[in-house]
């Protein structure tokens, strides 16, 4: 069992950084969290980390990056906002590459070029083993979909549709210092903001039940976006995805930032009921239903937000001690996603299914 002594150093004194930061502290590593701006590391002792986690953790080193010690990370998070996250990570890889690179979701913006030499990198740096924060895919609830899809006969998989639904509302509220969505990347979409990148843990989900069901890779999308420009720039409001799979399946993503109260809810359907995936504010759900939506059964997963990292957190620390190969959210997975992100807006603009070469 590891004593959990890691040294983890986390990029970025937003929304992410502490949630991830917390989660660190919570098995014991040592944390550093380093940001450009000095006034996001004052907002993060004062504000965000206290009034999220009761009070701040004097063992948390604050610093701007001239100050980041010449010593080698064990862990290095990378929680900054998607258009840096390239960036950031060829820095580390080529500096000081730690054992274990998290880069939060989504892995960069749509139409990034540098994806392929982001690719080439990796290859020559074989010590770090790379990750993207689609933490969902850890949770309880998933792999209890997982367990339940083989273990009850449900027959064939006929349907699945993905939809993470949540307005402006449950956003701000989780980043309270800010004064509207305008204090962010968010209603950005060229600076990675916006439905279809924001709430890309639905996407992420249905590439990944696909998986886990065997109806591989997606093959042909279809986007069809509902945009807002404003003075600064625009962003999608809703995005709405038909996925064609590999097995012939066709299935839906719908992600908006209209939707209040959230609705966060994945729906795989057999030939002989429904599995239903279901995210909640203190408990995240799984339900049996009949084909006509009767319910039979319900498994309870009680947590809290924090607990979305602290279970993140403790799948690194499972990745560090046993060297494992196998993991949910490498690298590949998050390449995945952005492979169909690209391939949605795509096809917003040519009003046209695009196929997707591999």
């Amino acid at each position: 069992m590891s004593n959990f002594n890691y040294k983890v150093k986390v990029l970025g004194a937003g929304s992410i950084g502490n949630h991830l930061a917390f989660g660190c502290r919570t098995l014991g590593m040592d944390v550093c969290i380093v940001d450009t701006d000095s006034m996001a590391l004052e907002r993060t002792k004062t504000k965000i980390y206290p009034e999220r986690y009761g009070k701040w953790d004097e063992t948390i080193k604050l610093l701007t990056p001239e100050q980041v010690p010449d010593t080698r990370f064990d862990v290095v998070i990378i929680g900054t906002p998607p258009s840096s996250h390239l960036e950031l990570a060829i820095y580390e890889l080529a500096n000081n590459p730690p054992s274990i690179m998290l880069i939060e979701k989504p892995l960069t913006i749509s139409g990034v070029d540098e994806i392929k030499s982001f690719i080439e990198i990796k290859k020559r740096s074989l010590d770090t083993r790379i990750l993207v924060g689609y933490n969902q895919r850890l949770k309880e609830n998933t792999q209890q979909l997982i367990k339940l899809a083989t273990s009850l006969k449900l027959g064939k998989l006929t349907g699945l549709n993905s939809n993470m639904l949540e307005s402006w509302n449950g956003i701000l509220g989780a980043h309270f210092w800010m004064k509207d969505e305008f204090d962010s990347y968010l209603p950005y979409t060229e600076k990675g903001g916006g439905a279809l990148h924001e709430h890309s843990h639905a996407l992420n989900l249905f590439l990944y039940f696909a998986e886990q069901f065997g109806q591989g890779n997606v093959s042909e999308v279809k986007g069809e976006f509902n945009w807002v420009e404003h003075k600064y720039g625009r962003y999608d409001k809703e995005a709405y995805l038909s996925l064609v799979l590999e097995s012939g399946l066709v299935g839906t993503v719908r992600q908006d930032l209209i939707t209040w109260p959230a609705e966060k809810v994945l729906v795989s359907t057999f030939e002989k009921g429904k599995l239903y995936w279901e995210m909640g504010g203190e408990v995240d759900f799984v339900r049996l239903t009949d084909l006509d939506d009767e319910e039979l059964e319900v498994w309870n997963f009680p947590k809290t937000r924090p607990d979305d990292f602290i279970g993140e957190i403790r799948h690194l620390v499972y990745l560090l001690d046993s060297g494992s190969m196998q993991s949910p959210i490498d690298l590949e997975q998050g390449i995945e996603t952005m492979r169909v992100i690209n391939a949605a807006f795509e096809s917003d603009i040519s009003k046209s299914s695009v196929k997707l070469n591999r």
